[in-house]
């Protein structure tokens, strides 16, 4: 049976494999599958469980309902996941051998954050945000059926909403909750908010990481530190570590392992993750032990089928504590490394076209399981076995198989081109039914962040748009990671200068092929990708139309109104009230009267990362200058990651707007 091309609507048929956890014992791997339900236009989540040695997957919880986060318990007995139910989260518990699983918490409205067991497996340690009384569902529902209003927000933080989230009310602190009898009790409380948590190996203490500055909102990120507290509470201890990010702790014996930036600066200027470690009871400094990798630790790489920025997933300590295994963003791939405690010769253990999303390793530390994502294959769960310091895969989970049978794919052609004297890379998807003696119209995209990357993940955006007759060119220009850090860092307070150059050259390169037409070209992006489009359509008439996706437009409205306020001469020199050229000159609105290129403009209500006052401020000019523009509006349930996350059928309808918009210039 011939294969048919990919479709839109090809999005609903995606199995979305998440979070692998490999049992205690090597002999499991517990991993989180999303599906989309049409009908009902929503999200389920459920936890899929698979054998190693018998090749058995099968699916572990059913029902109407989101189940995330599984953690086996350090006997490899039971699991704890977090389950939302009819809109409410709790910590649930189910036997590793079947059953019926079990609520424990009995929390009130708010969300919580991923279990870890205790030690001796009688706890379980999270972090959980109550919903302000005034917002909760029952306080909702009951002014809607009393006819009142909802009460006006009191605001006196800086930082009080996030996209995707929305207004953060209340402080996010850690909890714990006994597992036999489901009792909870907070551990922290006060104005600071509290992440990942972590058990001392002797379960007596609990490490996590805050910011407790005079101002936790001045500088949210640059002033974390690394405290250790009791775990019956009390007053915490911070250990000795350099300023800057800190996340993904992991505790062995008397060392405590992390990653994070020495950074003072902006946390937005992209100084590279690494791997660091410090000593529990505070008596050394940290010490960085990727120093000499000049490459950014974690997951970078986008792609729709995944979460934006998951940064992978924690490091991995030997079972002797000699050596540590994370995952590395390098050139367009993500792959497992390894380094030992003197931070020397820092070492790839796997190799190859692909994406590692997330690892996990049971005891030995000579097992890992590991999410995988390649460019024809949808993100799948793999056994990694170690040995001479090289990782055997063994892939373990085809859930995608049989659609990946019926669809016909373009592999995507990796290429690297001249900015001057830069090298960047970049992927060529060609249509579906490419021939070489035919003449294609091209899409030229550019992805967010800007500090991120494309690269070796399955992307259904670009598949879809390549099996409609388009040659699809995604790129890496500077200000991507996976590169040296001074590529990253380069385009600090200077968006629009080197970056614009290397899509040029990216278009240039694109125009020189014999299968592409020169006249039919297109160029796309979301967030900062929208802003290199807007930037792009007001420096060049090279493109035959455009299409502006969540963009930032005005970086002087962008100080204010973004869900992470602006630092006054950080990322960007200047201010907002007072300096205001650095902001203005590299903001696309200033250039507006120079857009002649046709601009399909899409843009959220929901989306607080790049508000949708700055694509109104777009639409409006280009109207007052009697250009040629289409403003798409989506409501106020999606957000800034509508094309990953939002609602299924807008989702679906964002897609063929693009297409409907490509189709009318380039076709």
């Amino acid at each position: 049976m011939p294969k048919r091309h990919i479709s839109a609507e090809d999005l609903f048929r995606l199995k979305l494999i998440g979070d692998p956890q490999l049992s205690p014992d090597g002999s499991n791997v517990i991993f989180t599958v999303k599906t989309i339900d049409a009908e009902k236009n929503r999200y389920l989540s459920h936890l899929w469980i698979a054998s190693i040695d018998s090749d058995e997957v099968r699916q572990f919880t059913f029902g109407e309902v989101s189940d995330g986060s599984p953690r086996w318990s350090p006997d490899g007995k039971r699991i704890a996941f977090s389950r939302v139910k009819e809109k409410r989260q709790q910590l649930w518990v189910i036997p590793t051998d079947g059953g019926e699983a079990s609520q424990l918490t009995k929390l009130d409205e708010g969300s919580i954050g991923t279990p870890a067991w205790s030690p001796d497996g009688t706890k379980l340690l999270f972090t959980f945000r109550l919903t302000h009384p005034d917002w909760s569902q029952e306080s909702v529902k009951k002014r809607e059926e009393t006819k009142k209003s909802n009460p006006p927000r009191i605001i006196t933080r800086m930082h009080y909403r996030l996209d995707g989230f929305g207004f953060i009310d209340t402080r996010q602190h850690l909890w714990v909750c006994d597992v036999a009898s489901g009792q909870t009790q907070q551990i922290t409380d006060g104005e600071y908010d509290e992440s990942d948590p972590i058990w001392s190996p002797n379960g007596r203490e609990i490490a996590f990481v805050s910011n407790r500055s005079a101002d936790p909102d001045d500088r949210p990120f640059v002033d974390q530190d690394i405290w250790v507290i009791s775990v019956n509470g009390g007053t915490p201890r911070k250990l000795p570590c350099p300023l800057g990010t800190k996340g993904n702790l992991v505790w062995f014996k008397d060392q405590i392992a992390y990653f994070g930036s020495d950074d003072r600066e902006d946390p937005w200027v992209p100084r590279h993750t690494r791997l660091w470690v410090v000593a529990a009871d505070g008596k050394s400094q940290a010490r960085c032990l990727t120093q000499t990798l000049d490459r950014t630790l974690g997951n970078t790489t986008l792609a729709d089928t995944q979460e934006a920025f998951t940064g992978g997933s924690k490091p991995t300590w030997s079972v002797d504590g000699k050596e540590l295994f994370f995952i590395v963003s390098d050139e367009g791939n993500a792959h497992l490394h390894s380094v030992g405690l003197d931070g020397k010769n820092p070492k790839a253990l796997t190799s190859g076209a692909f994406n590692v999303i997330s690892t996990s390793a049971e005891k030995s530390s000579k097992s890992f399981a590991l999410l995988i994502s390649q460019p024809t294959q949808l993100s799948e769960v793999f056994i990694g076995s170690l040995k001479n310091s090289t990782l055997k895969l063994q892939q373990i989970t085809r859930l995608n198989e049989l659609w990946l049978k019926e669809v016909e794919l373009s592999e995507p052609e990796e290429v690297w081109f001249k900015s001057n004297s830069i090298k960047i890379q970049g992927w060529l998807v060609w249509p579906t039914d490419f021939t070489p003696k035919k003449k294609y119209p091209l899409l030229l995209y550019v992805h967010g962040g800007p500090h991120a990357q494309y690269g070796n993940a399955f992307f259904h955006e670009m598949q879809f748009h390549a099996a409609r007759g388009y040659v699809v060119f995604y790129t890496n220009p500077r200000g991507s990671t996976g590169r040296e850090e001074e590529f990253a860092t380069c385009i600090r307070d200077d968006w629009g200068n080197r970056d614009f150059k290397d899509i040029m050259a990216a278009a240039d390169y694109a125009a020189s092929l014999p299968y592409v037409d020169a006249k039919r070209m297109a160029i796309a992006g979301g967030s900062y990708g929208g802003y290199m489009t807007n930037w792009a359509v007001g420096h060049t008439d090279r493109f035959k139309c455009a299409i502006t996706d969540r963009s930032v437009v005005n970086l002087h409205s962008d100080f204010g109104t973004c869900d992470f306020p602006g630092t006054v001469d950080g990322y960007w020199s200047g201010d907002s009230w007072e300096k205001l050229e650095s902001r203005w000159r590299q903001s696309p609105l200033k250039y507006v009267k120079n857009i002649k290129t046709p601009l399909l403009i899409v843009h959220s209500e929901g989306d607080l990362r790049c508000p949708i006052e700055q694509a109104e401020q777009l639409y409006i000019g280009l109207k007052r200058l009697k250009r040629e523009a289409v403003f798409v509006r989506y409501p106020k349930e999606t957000s800034h990651g509508l094309s990953r996350g939002g609602p299924p059928d807008l989702r679906l309808d964002r897609l063929n707007r693009y297409a409907t918009w490509l189709d009318k210039y380039l076709k």
